[in-house]
Order: C-alpha cells, then sequence, then structure tokens
C-alpha cells in the first residue's frame, strides 16, 4: 500500500510539475500593461506620444499606478474613460490559482491521454475577479485598482455622530470616513434616481443634526413627492416648518427668506458683524428640500431659494437641495454655482452627471443603494450607512412634540397655517 501512494505521488508530482511547466511559463499581462493598451486602444494619446508609467505603489486591498500623460491630453478624457478601464481589467472573468491542498486527489488519476485535463481540475481552483478603479489627477495621474469592490452596505452607528460639530457623515471610502462639514460648506445638492439612496441620506442627515445640535439646530422640510420622506420628523421639536406641495412650499421659502433677511438687518448689519460665526450665534436653520425639480417651473420660488442659498451662508441658513432628476433647468446655474457640495448617487445618463458634477461618472456607479460620488475640490467614491426608519424613530423619539391640530384632516393648508403659527419660526440670537 505504501509503495502504491508513494509511486503515484511521484508519478504526480512529476505530472503536476510538467503541467505548471507547459502552462505556467507565459506570465499573466500586470495591471499596469493592461492599463496602458486601454489607454491606447481607446486613443488616449496625443501627437503620437503616449501615456507613460512613473512608478506603480501598494495601497490597501489594491495597487496605485501613476502615469503622465502627454502634453494636450487633459484629465478629464481619462475620467471618462474609467469604466473602460475597470472592462478591461475585469475581461478575463476568472483567474486560476494552484491548490496542492489537494494532491491526495491524484490516487484518482488515470494514466492516459487526459492525464493534463485531470491534474488542471485537481490542483487548481477559479476565482471570480472583481476589480474596481479610482482614478485622480495632480498634475500626475492617479488609477488605483483595488482588488475587489467597496462594502455595499454599512450600517449606522450612534458612534458616527460627532456631537457639538455641524459635521455629518455621508459615506466611507475604503479606509476613510468622509463628513460633510455645513459649517465651512453651507449648501449641498443631493441627485440620484429613485432607490439610489438620495431620501437615505437625507433622512440620515435630518438625523444626526438633530442628535448632534438638538438645542441648535431648526428645520424647515420641504418633501414634495407627498411627505412620506420627511413624515416622521414633521412633529420634532426642531422642525419649525413643514410643506408637502408647491403652494405650500412657497410659504415656507418665503418665512426662511424673511427671518434671513431679519438676522442681517437686526444682527449682522446693525451690529457691523461679517456673518453669524463672528457673532457668536450658536444656531443654525436648515432648509432641506425633496424633490427640488418641482419647484423649477415656479419662478417666484425659483428666485427666492436662489436668495437663500446666496445670502444665508453668511445668516446660518444653509439648503439642502436634492432631485431625482438634475438637469440644467432643474440645478438652476444661479444655484449650482453657490453650491460647491455634490453628491450624488447613480443617474440615468452622462448628461444628467454633468448637471450636477459638471463631469461624467454617476451614470457609471453601480446600480447598489448608497454607492455615491461627494465632490468638493476632489470627488471620491463612497458608500453611504444605511439607517432604518425603526432606528431612525428611536433616535428621534426623545424629540418629538405632538401639537394640537385641527381635527378636519382634509383642510391641509389651513392644518399648515395653524401648525406653523405654534411653533417659533426665526433664527434665535444664541451667543456662545
Amino acid at each position: 500500500m505504501f509503495v502504491e501512494i508513494a509511486s503515484t505521488l511521484a508519478f504526480g508530482g512529476l505530472a503536476g510539475y510538467s503541467f505548471l511547466k507547459t502552462n505556467g511559463n507565459k506570465p499573466a499581462k500586470s495591471d499596469s500593461q493592461k492599463i496602458l493598451k486601454i489607454f491606447n486602444n481607446a486613443g488616449l494619446n496625443k501627437g503620437g506620444e503616449t501615456i507613460r508609467i512613473i512608478r506603480k505603489e501598494k495601497i490597501d486591498n489594491g495597487m496605485m499606478y501613476v502615469f503622465q500623460i502627454p502634453l494636450g491630453l487633459g484629465s478629464e478624457d481619462i475620467f471618462n474613460k474609467k469604466s473602460v478601464i475597470e472592462d478591461g481589467l475585469n475581461t478575463r472573468s476568472r483567474e486560476t490559482e494552484i491548490h496542492f491542498r489537494d494532491i491526495k486527489n491524484l490516487k484518482s488519476l488515470k494514466w492516459d491521454m487526459t492525464i493534463f485535463k485531470q491534474l488542471k481540475k485537481i490542483l487548481t481552483k477559479t476565482k471570480m475577479i472583481n476589480k474596481e478603479v479610482e482614478i485622480e489627477y495632480d498634475g500626475m495621474l492617479k488609477v488605483k485598482v483595488f482588488e475587489g469592490p467597496l462594502d455595499e452596505k454599512i450600517p449606522w452607528d450612534k458612534e458616527m455622530l460627532q456631537p457639538g460639530t455641524w459635521k455629518v457623515l455621508i459615506g466611507k471610502k475604503r479606509t476613510e470616513l468622509i463628513y460633510h462639514d455645513f459649517d465651512k460648506t453651507k449648501h449641498l445638492i443631493i441627485a440620484g434616481v429613485p432607490g439610489s439612496g438620495k431620501s437615505v441620506v437625507m433622512k440620515l442627515i435630518i438625523t444626526s443634526l438633530i442628535l448632534s445640535q438638538p438645542d441648535n439646530v431648526t428645520f424647515s422640510l420641504i418633501d414634495l413627492k407627498g411627505g412620506p420622506a420627511f413624515a416622521r420628523f414633521k412633529d420634532c421639536k426642531q422642525v419649525e416648518n413643514f410643506a408637502i406641495d408647491n403652494k405650500q412650499a412657497v410659504e415656507v421659502l418665503k418665512k426662511v427668506e424673511a427671518d434671513m433677511e431679519r438676522v442681517y438687518q437686526d444682527l449682522l448689519v446693525a451690529k457691523g458683524f461679517e456673518d453669524i460665526s463672528e457673532a457668536g450665534v450658536k444656531g443654525r436653520h436648515f432648509l432641506v428640500i425633496d424633490e427640488a425639480a418641482d419647484l423649477a417651473g415656479d419662478k417666484e420660488a425659483v428666485e427666492i431659494l436662489t436668495n437663500i442659498v446666496r445670502k444665508g451662508r453668511g445668516s446660518g441658513h444653509y439648503v439642502v437641495y436634492a432631485t431625482q432628476y438634475p438637469t440644467v433647468q432643474t440645478v438652476a446655474s444661479q444655484i449650482k454655482r453657490n453650491i460647491p457640495a455634490r453628491l450624488t448617487y447613480v443617474l440615468d445618463s452622462a448628461i444628467a452627471s454633468n448637471a450636477v458634477l459638471d463631469t461624467n461618472g454617476a451614470e457609471d456607479l453601480p446600480e447598489t443603494p448608497g454607492r455615491g460620488i461627494y465632490k468638493m475640490a476632489k470627488q471620491a467614491i463612497i458608500q453611504t450607512p444605511f439607517i432604518k426608519n425603526s432606528e431612525i424613530d428611536k433616535q428621534i423619539a426623545p424629540y418629538i412634540n405632538i401639537r394640537p391640530r385641527k381635527e378636519d384632516e382634509n383642510e391641509n393648508e389651513q392644518q399648515l397655517k395653524e401648525t406653523n403659527e405654534d411653533r417659533k419660526h426665526s433664527l434665535e440670537f444664541k451667543t456662545l
């Protein structure tokens, strides 16, 4: 028995060595070589010059390749080819690994013309390739190739809050949490097709601000999809105004604008302060609009909103402007110019992506809820934490303040008027 096993292993080892020699003498093309070939095949060259690799560096779960691009070739040309690079790196859907732990199965070999096929089946295993690419440009082109995708779901945790600040966690890169600081960048545009994560991140922002600044934050919430996205917040003590249609929205916009002007006249101009931070005011008011595209055709609403976006930075009136349908009409240029911070999830076209980011990219995002692009001076691909509605209800429960409402629920407009009269609707001068 021993002799039989030993001879099988010996012959198997010899055959395995022969198999590896005949099948492993062709080194696989490296990712950097593949990327260079993809660039050339995609026509990314200029005046006969091609992109040249300068160096490569090991990064967490991948490699970074640094390239020099020829004069006359713009970085936007490269960014627009991101999906082409990913497709090229993943062209071979499977790769082979050697697993000698299965060598015990060599006893079952049949020593005939099929020996090499049998060896391949026993000694190798396949795994799927699913590489992802991130591209940056800072004078040099940096292509980061990751061996696997970003986490598809990140559960929200209260430890993610930064109490006492105006920073809100909006996503996670591979090794870094990404916060939007509303006191540094006052407003935010959010876009994404239905189901992509837009509503989730807006609820996350509202919840985080309530928990981080319960005594200093107030809201005007406008939900032009009929109210379901923000309904759970409407009775929070921090919510001053709540609107669910265009007529109500215009009234809320007028109130916010009037309060903004009051802060300017009674505090900033009167006392010589440049903004509320210099004045030592603690309070901030957030105007959060879901499906702002529905206001695009209302000239009065657009004019008021543009004024709030333009002047609200100094008075502490910050805008979160969200839409499913970003276009040059729904994200007006005068609003866009005053909101440099953008957060977008997957969109249905490059045109929509350009309307938000001023570049392509959002149309190529995977249809993974919460997978988005956050753009400030630079842009980053992130995964937004997921917070359950039940968790939101649990966290905001201490701040719910049920107010008397008119019993006839059909009189929505009168109900809104009475509700808003019971609520204060001005930014208090709470000083440090």
